[in-house]
C-alpha cells in the first residue's frame, strides 16, 4: 500500500515558468490565433455580403412593384427576385408598404 502511495506522490509534477516574458508572449499570441480562427469562421458564411456590390439609384414611378424595378434593372442576369427585393429592403431601410411615386430607392446590380 505504501508502494502505491509514493508512485501517485512521484507522479505530481510542479511546473514554474522560467521565462515570464516568454510565457506571456506565448499566452498572448495563442489568444490572437484563437480570436482569428473564431473571426475568420463566423466571416466564412458572410463571404459574398464582404464582395463588392454596385447600386443604381432607381426613381419609382406609377404603377412600379419591387418586382418590376429590380427585374428591369437585372435584366440580363439569372437571379432569384425575391432575395434581391429582401435586399431592396435591406439597403434602402423600407418595406413594401413605405415605397410612394417619386420616392428614389438603390437596387443592387447583380
Amino acid at each position: 500500500m505504501k508502494m502505491v502511495k509514493d508512485m501517485k506522490e512521484n507522479r505530481k509534477h510542479h511546473y514554474k515558468v522560467v521565462k515570464p516574458f516568454r510565457f506571456f508572449l506565448f499566452v498572448v499570441i495563442s489568444i490572437m490565433i484563437i480570436i482569428f480562427a473564431g473571426y475568420t469562421v463566423i466571416g466564412a458564411g458572410n463571404a459574398e455580403a464582404a464582395a463588392a456590390r454596385s447600386y443604381v439609384q432607381v426613381t419609382i414611378d406609377e404603377g412600379d412593384n419591387l418586382w418590376s424595378i429590380v427585374e428591369r434593372v437585372n435584366k440580363d442576369a439569372y437571379i432569384d427576385v425575391q432575395s434581391a427585393i429582401y435586399d431592396v429592403y435591406e439597403i434602402n431601410d423600407i418595406d413594401a408598404a413605405d415605397i410612394q411615386p417619386g420616392d428614389k430607392i438603390f437596387v443592387p446590380v447583380y
